[in-house]
C-alpha cells in the first residue's frame, strides 16, 4: 500500500457535536498511523486551539488558520499573515456598522469591543470564552486571521470591498477573514512538500464551506455526511456522519487501512 498524507478538519469532522472525538475515529487515526500513513490536521482554528486535539490523537503536523500557518517536523514551515492596512480598513468599516471584530495570532486572540453577544454565542460553539478588548493589538502583532460578526444578509457590506481580504462563513453570526490568496489547500501544498508527499497522494476530510478548495484540490476529497450540501458536490467520496463512524467507514472503504 502506498503511504498517504491524510488531513482532517476538526469541527464537524474529527469532533462531533459535543466537541468530542468518537472512539471509532480515534481507532481509525491509530490504524492509519500504525500502517505508515502521515496524519495531519487542516483547520480554521488557531494553533493554540489545535493543541488539545494534537495531544489527544498524537498528531504532530498541522495546517491552521485556514492555511495561513503551517507546522511540520517541529517547525513553522509557512506563514501568511494579514496586512495591517487591510485590517485597519476592515476595522473602520466594521465599526461604522457596529460589527465586532476579533483578531488572532498564533497564540492569542483579542476583540475590538468589551463585550458583544454575537462573539460570545459564536465562540461558545468551540467552548471558548469572550476575548479581552485591545484596540491596538492588531497593529503590533502578526495577525493570521480575523473574525467578523454579522448576519449573512450583511455579507455585501464586505464582499468585494477589500482587495486583499477573503471572507469565509463558519457560523451563522460570523465569518473568518483571511488573506485573499489564502486557503487550506495552499497550506496543504506547503505541508505536503515539507513532508515529501505529492498532492495526488493526499486525502482530505472536511465538512464546511472553508473546506471547498481542500476537498477539490486534494488527491482524494472526502466530505462528512453531516457536511454542508454545497461542499458535497466537490467530493470524491461522501462518507457517513461523524457520529455514525464516518471516518472509520471512509478509511476502510477507500482501502487506506488493512484488517
Amino acid at each position: 500500500m502506498k503511504h498517504k498524507l491524510i488531513l482532517f478538519d476538526i469541527d464537524g469532522t474529527l469532533y462531533d457535536h459535543d466537541k468530542k472525538i468518537p472512539n471509532s475515529t480515534m481507532a481509525a487515526i491509530k490504524a492509519l498511523q500504525t500502517q505508515g500513513h502521515s496524519v495531519a490536521i487542516a483547520t480554521g482554528r488557531a494553533p493554540f486551539m489545535v493543541q488539545p486535539v494534537l495531544e489527544e490523537t498524537g498528531i504532530k503536523d498541522y495546517v491552521s488558520f485556514n492555511g495561513q500557518y503551517v507546522y511540520a517536523n517541529g517547525n513553522v514551515v509557512y506563514e501568511n499573515p494579514l496586512d495591517t492596512e487591510s485590517l485597519k480598513a476592515l476595522e473602520h468599516t466594521a465599526r461604522e456598522h457596529d460589527h465586532p471584530v476579533v483578531f488572532l495570532t498564533h497564540d492569542d486572540l483579542v476583540a475590538n469591543i468589551d463585550f458583544h453577544e454575537d462573539i460570545e454565542t459564536s465562540l461558545s460553539t468551540m467552548h471558548m470564552a469572550h476575548p479581552r478588548k485591545d484596540d491596538i493589538f492588531y497593529t503590533q502583532h502578526k495577525i493570521y486571521q480575523a473574525l467578523i460578526f454579522h448576519q449573512q444578509s450583511e455579507d455585501g457590506i464586505y464582499d468585494g470591498q477589500f482587495e486583499h481580504l477573503k471572507f469565509i462563513r463558519w457560523h451563522e453570526l460570523s465569518r473568518d477573514v483571511v488573506p485573499d490568496n489564502g486557503s487550506k489547500m495552499r497550506g496543504i501544498t506547503h505541508l505536503a512538500a515539507s513532508l515529501g508527499f505529492d498532492i495526488e497522494d493526499t486525502v482530505a476530510f472536511g465538512d464546511g464551506l472553508n473546506d471547498i478548495e481542500m476537498i477539490e484540490g486534494a488527491g482524494i476529497g472526502v466530505v462528512m455526511g453531516n457536511g454542508v450540501d454545497e461542499l458535497k458536490q466537490y467530493a470524491d467520496f461522501v462518507t457517513k456522519a461523524v457520529d455514525e463512524d464516518g471516518i472509520m467507514y471512509a478509511v476502510k472503504t477507500l482501502n487506506l487501512i488493512e484488517g
